[in-house]
């Protein structure tokens, strides 16, 4: 059975052919603070409010910057995703499209729309302890697909 997330692509060096599952994996600024720590040692409530007592002062807005990549777990595919906002100004972001065609889907050929790929939830818990899992599994949330930023207070239990 095919996946619904499964795209075939070529690599830009060569044209080799490639298919696989994508999503949409996301990193809001510093949660690899999580880098340090496992669940078992921190819960992710102690760990959020550690990051955010760690980037307040960073962003007098509140406004923290999200970064999106493209994923493809069964390729050990990791790229910055197309159309993301550029939060490194004049800087360009080498990402999925510098190293591989736009993915297609079906017999059809239908191009992927980046805004369908799936979210990927990001856990901390025992078991799976996701690179800045803590946010959303302290707050409940997570970003909607090429989010660029989320407001801090608006992560913050009243």
């Amino acid at each position: 059975m095919t996946s619904s997330r499964s795209y075939t692509f070529r690599s830009v060096d060569g044209g080799h052919v490639v298919k696989g599952e994508l999503l949409a994996y996301w990193e809001v600024e510093s949660d690899a603070i999580s880098d340090s720590y496992s669940p078992d040692e921190i819960s992710s409530v102690e760990l959020f409010q550690k990051w955010m007592e760690s980037i307040v002062g960073q962003y007098p807005t509140g406004l923290i910057p999200i970064h999106w990549f493209v994923s493809c777990e069964e390729l050990g595919l990791f790229s910055y995703m197309p159309l993301q906002f550029n939060h490194f100004g004049d800087q360009s972001i080498e990402g999925f499209l510098n190293a591989y065609s736009w993915p297609v889907q079906g017999g059809n050929e239908t191009r992927l729309n980046w805004r369908d790929l799936p979210v990927i939830d990001k856990l901390w818990i025992s078991n799976q302890s996701t690179k800045g899992g803590f946010i959303q599994q302290a707050t409940g949330w997570k970003p909607s697909i090429l989010q660029p930023y989320v407001y801090l207070p608006s992560l913050v239990k009243q």
